[in-house]
């Protein structure tokens, strides 16, 4: 229905409720009509129903087209809280297994920590007795490849007796082994010989003797004594090789102290190095430019 109708058709219902409206119009020549409360009352309460069935009328009409698409929307919407509602559950669920896991991660990480602690110990204590087993040992550089002939301890023993004989008893000293270094024989030069001391007070001489002696020979070759470190330790060492070259070309005093410390002896005081960056540091710094 049109609003015009519906408005005509209102106005026809005041008219229907209100006979007294349009009887006064024609009596209005012959005198007034009255009208009780009561009745007035009746007639507003019969007009408010049919305003009512008027007004949810038209709202019904105004809604209808958009009824289907409320009710999707509300189906929509159901479906997405379903969906909130399922993820929020997996979400509370994988909080759980996350916290579950953090706290194994936890354990690992102290469990990690104790084990690397325990494998410091003993790689500490490998070390240790590597370094222990090599205390008698000297590694002699130098000597060409099969000069030592078939007995390398009889030989090497004739050579410190020949070489450091000052310092040592006049059979020479007692080696409990000799032997080259294990590595691949190389094309060129000839690998270390490794030797084994008895008595570690006797290589201890040897070694003495070859420190205020740098320059030494055996039957026409150029030869060095060394202390025969484990690999760890020999690799710290050589880390300070550049600054001690350096030092070297300076003309200042230093040496190593075991395991691996760089001693250095500049305008009368020592300084003692743990790494070569530090005693570097204090090459540029103090003696470069002196």
């Amino acid at each position: 229905m049109s609003k015009g109708g519906r408005i005509g058709k209102t106005q026809q219902r005041m008219t229907d409720s209100f006979p007294g409206l349009e009887d006064k119009q024609k009596m209005s020549s012959t005198g007034p009509t009255q009208l009780t409360a009561e009745m007035l009352v009746i007639e507003l309460q019969k007009l408010s129903e049919s305003l009512k069935e008027d007004f949810n009328a038209a709202l019904s009409e105004a809604m209808a087209p958009i009824l289907p698409t409320l009710e999707s929307i509300t189906n929509t919407v159901a479906t997405h809280t379903a969906t909130i509602s399922q993820i929020e559950s997996t979400l509370s669920s994988h909080s759980d297994d996350i916290v579950s896991l953090q706290q194994d991660v936890a354990t690992l990480k102290n469990q990690l920590a104790s084990v690397s602690d325990d494998n410091s110990a003993l790689h500490a204590t490998v070390e240790d007795l590597i370094s222990r087993s090599k205390r008698q040992n000297l590694r002699v550089v130098g000597i060409p490849e099969d000069m030592e002939g078939a007995n390398a301890r009889q030989f090497m023993s004739q050579l410190f007796k020949e070489v450091a004989g000052d310092v040592l008893p006049d059979s020479g000293p007692e080696l409990d082994r000799a032997h080259r270094s294990l590595r691949p024989r190389p094309s060129q030069g000839s690998r270390p010989i490794i030797v084994r001391f008895h008595r570690y007070v006797e290589k201890e001489q040897v070694l003495k003797w070859a420190k205020e002696h740098r320059e030494m020979s055996y039957r026409g070759h150029r030869i060095k004594f060394y202390e025969d470190f484990s690999a760890t330790i020999a690799k710290k060492r050589a880390a300070f090789n550049n600054v001690k070259s350096q030092l070297y070309k300076k003309g200042v005093r230093f040496g190593m102290i075991y395991p691996a410390r760089l001693r250095v002896t500049f305008n009368g005081m020592v300084h003692l190095f743990d790494t070569p960056e530090l005693a570097d540091r204090f090459y540029q710094e103090r003696i470069h430019k002196t």
